[in-house]
């Protein structure tokens, strides 16, 4: 044979056959990758929300208040001086608030105080009542009245709010304010300044969407799962067909 006829020879049929059966079994390694990322997604989702799964969640849809209802302020006092390198995160989470349900917070943080001693959530809270008319002209403001223990470092809060305030934030509204605050800042005597600011965004973040019931917390995890439910199944299909095909060419050459 000429070495030209030798070179025209058509490849050897096996050497097509090896190759797809490792192009069949990429399939399985593929989908494995994307079930791990999955999982790994899902836990990662889970802690996140475990902190905050005791928090009750909002049982009615609530419209944002009108626009003209607050006379926009601003958003922090810091009478304490911890939020001066740390406002960012803070004031993010105010203005959100703000955003979500018409009704401007504003966060007041009194001095260090010396030991809570008798100082409970009423006493906080008649605080910020007290304060509140001589901080805002209209009835649309939430006022988070905030302090330091002196020694401990924890902190401790109180709210107040107008009376147009109350069309968005009712009895149940209240409720879910308060819980996200008592989760999210519980242990607030261990934590850095940096991280108490980052605490009081999400516990206002979160606040808002509970409270105005936007469902944003993991909804992508279901889709995500859908989606790898679906390759799943294509691959599997596809793969029993391919190797079914390739087994059949064994047997018939």
């Amino acid at each position: 044979m000429s070495p030209a006829a030798a070179r025209k020879r058509p490849r050897p049929k096996r050497g097509r056959k090896d190759r797809e059966r490792q192009l069949a079994w990429l399939w399985p390694l593929l989908l494995l990758l994307l079930a791990m990322l999955t999982a790994f997604l899902a836990v990662s989702c889970g802690k996140q929300s475990g902190a905050v799964a005791e928090a009750p969640r909002s049982t009615q849809r609530r419209a944002r208040l009108e626009s003209g209802s607050v006379r926009e302020t601003a958003y922090i006092t810091d009478r304490l001086g911890w939020l001066e390198e740390n406002r960012g995160p803070a004031e993010a989470g105010l203005r959100y608030f703000y955003r979500q349900s018409g009704v401007q917070p504003h966060l007041y943080l009194r001095g260090a105080q010396p030991s809570a001693g008798s100082v409970d959530r009423d006493s906080m809270n008649g605080y910020a009542a007290a304060l509140y008319g001589s901080l805002f002209s209209d009835e649309g403001h939430l006022l988070i009245f905030l302090e330091e223990e002196e020694r401990s470092g924890s902190l401790r809060w109180g709210f107040a709010w107008g009376k147009q305030a109350t069309a968005v934030l009712d009895a149940e509204a209240q409720e879910i304010l308060r819980a996200y605050w008592d989760i999210l800042l519980a242990d607030s005597a261990e934590l850095a300044d940096g991280q108490k600011a980052a605490a009081i965004e999400e516990a206002l973040k979160r606040s808002a969407d509970n409270i105005m019931m936007v469902q944003n917390t993991g909804g992508w995890i279901w889709f995500l799962g859908i989606l790898l439910g679906g390759i799943l199944l294509l691959g599997a299909w596809e793969f029993r067909k391919n190797w079914v095909r390739l087994k059949t060419e064994d047997k018939n050459p």
